[in-house]
């Protein structure tokens, strides 16, 4: 959506049935937005596409080292959006705007015009790169891939990116138009690092349209390269896969419907847990697909980098995009160490729908890697391991540890310490609502998983979660192996978080004395 640039957002009159917001750009004072304001945002998107995909079109020259390739072009996407994202929204790519169209926050007109600056953008700069350097970029599939298999994970990455831009950025329970978020850009830009290590053994990966584009104007100085297509295809049709999966997570956020159909749509939310069990779902799936992927020809301990920056950055993603509607937990220990915690967000019987969702999501992206990998199981642990298995399961259960802790640590709201631990405020100073902790709750996650992932590599392979334990030791089941000490792995994960839990409740006392004086006092009562 177009937010407002200088003026302010308001709502749809009587005549709007839908109660649609209508954009009004303003300068202060001003009854009416000049010419300019009304072009300011599509030159906005012009700008940001051509700069963005110039990041691209030189990181996947044929000639560059992928080694940070992906991180380059993930930042770039940070550093647009936050400087754009006040001016148009930052789209910075079609598949976006045509998903923002999709759930009613873009009209067609608007989404066209976005498109168009976009694409133009897109190619200005393969055309700026064509007059100043000479050589080719490097896309398609690598040596022993197929179209099939750049198309699929092209696709799924682009609607990746739509379902964290929309649950980010359009919807107005994660970001409110009175106090808007400040992870948006973290998030989508990350969903391009994710992306990017996770494909790096199958191709390059755009998940961009108005980039395919301009890579395939470079790519042939005699005319348009066809394989540019591909990826035109893919990155476009992910725009509806993204919305899709938007509209089941968030069936209460539909601008289009009326009142009636609006109360309505939230009686079911409130009755049902489905919303909340598909988050689960969308979310394990995404994070162990591209665990999986980053699995693909890394025997080495070079690929350890890359998997634990990559999986951290889906991680951080999905947090900020779900972590309102299930908690975001994606992990069974991490479930389990919530609801006897008590800091779920979900009843007891649905934390076990929680469970199965992320189990299913495992055997979903153990299935569709092991489709697009010929039929190989994904690797348990890099070759280079020497390690003694007590110091494997020790190295799960410690990071294991980590990550419960700090999930469990970044849902305690600052209301919740007001008493009795913040007794010692000033005087006439109130101390309430949540800690500062909404902006930086999935990087924590994201972080503990970078952290783990560099430390553990080398040692257990860093599973920390038992659905990724279920879904590599799937595959490797169905494929005639059986890894019996893996699967151990997911008895001490689970222990860790156990034991995190019980270290947070003796941190976090005054959570848990609060309550039990409260009861002491209707008790006297």
């Amino acid at each position: 959506m177009l937010p407002s640039y200088g003026g302010e957002r308001r709502r749809a009159g009587a005549a709007d049935g839908a109660g649609r917001e209508v954009l009004v750009l303003t300068h202060q004072g001003a009854i009416y937005p000049s010419a300019w304001e009304r072009f300011a945002p599509y030159l906005a998107e012009f700008v940001g596409t051509f700069l963005l995909t110039l990041t691209f079109i030189y990181n996947y020259s044929a000639s560059r080292s992928i080694v940070w390739t992906a991180t380059s072009n993930g930042l770039m996407v940070v550093a647009l959006m936050y400087a754009l994202g006040h001016v148009s929204g930052a789209n910075l790519n079609p598949s976006v705007s045509v998903a923002l169209m999709l759930v009613g926050r873009h009209s067609p007109r608007v989404a066209a015009r976005l498109c168009l600056s976009q694409t133009l953008g897109a190619i200005s700069a393969a055309v700026v790169r064509l007059m100043f350097f000479s050589g080719c970029v490097d896309i398609g599939p690598q040596k022993g891939f197929t179209w099939g298999a750049v198309i699929t994970i092209e696709l799924l990455y682009s609607a990746m990116i739509c379902f964290v831009y929309l649950n980010c950025a359009a919807s107005m329970k994660n970001n409110p138009v009175a106090a808007q978020n400040g992870f948006v850009g973290l998030a989508v830009g990350f969903c391009f690092v994710a992306g990017g290590y996770a494909a790096r053994e199958v191709s390059h990966s755009v998940m961009n349209t108005a980039i395919a584009v301009g890579l395939g104007v470079v790519d042939c100085k005699e005319g348009f390269a066809a394989r540019a297509l591909f990826y035109i295809f893919a990155d476009f049709f992910g725009a509806f896969i993204g919305a899709g999966a938007y509209r089941i997570v968030r069936p209460d956020e539909d601008p289009n419907q009326s009142e009636s159909r609006r109360d309505l749509s939230e009686r079911k939310r409130q009755d049902g847990n489905s919303a909340k069990v598909a988050a689960e779902f969308f979310g394990t799936f995404f994070i162990i697909f591209t665990k999986a992927l980053n699995r693909m020809g890394s025997d080495a301990e070079e690929g350890i980098g890359p998997e634990a920056w990559s999986v951290a950055a889906v991680l951080t993603s999905m947090v900020y995009s779900l972590r309102g509607i299930s908690g975001a937990y994606f992990n069974p220990a991490v479930t389990l160490a919530a609801v006897v915690s008590g800091r779920s967000t979900c009843e007891r019987h649905v934390a076990l729908f929680y469970v199965v969702a992320q189990f299913f999501a495992a055997v979903s992206a153990a299935s569709l890697f092991s489709l697009l990998n010929h039929g190989q199981p994904i690797p348990l642990e890099y070759r280079s391991s020497q390690q003694s298995y007590g110091a494997k399961i020790f190295a799960e259960t410690t990071f294991s540890f980590l990550i419960t802790y700090v999930v469990l640590a970044s849902s305690v709201s600052r209301s919740e310490l007001a008493s009795p631990s913040k007794q010692d405020a000033p005087s006439g100073e109130k101390v309430s609502g949540t800690l500062p902790n909404n902006d930086v709750a999935g990087f924590m996650y994201g972080a503990c998983q970078t952290a783990g992932g560099f430390a553990a590599g080398h040692i257990s392979g860093a599973m920390l979660n038992p659905a990724v334990v279920f879904s590599f030791c799937g595959v490797s089941v169905l494929t005639g192996r059986f890894e019996g000490a893996v699967w151990a792995y997911a008895l001490y994960q689970l222990f860790g978080a156990l034991l995190a839990t019980g270290v947070f409740a003796l941190t976090h006392a005054g959570l848990y004395r609060q309550v039990d004086d409260e009861d002491d006092k209707e008790a006297v009562a």
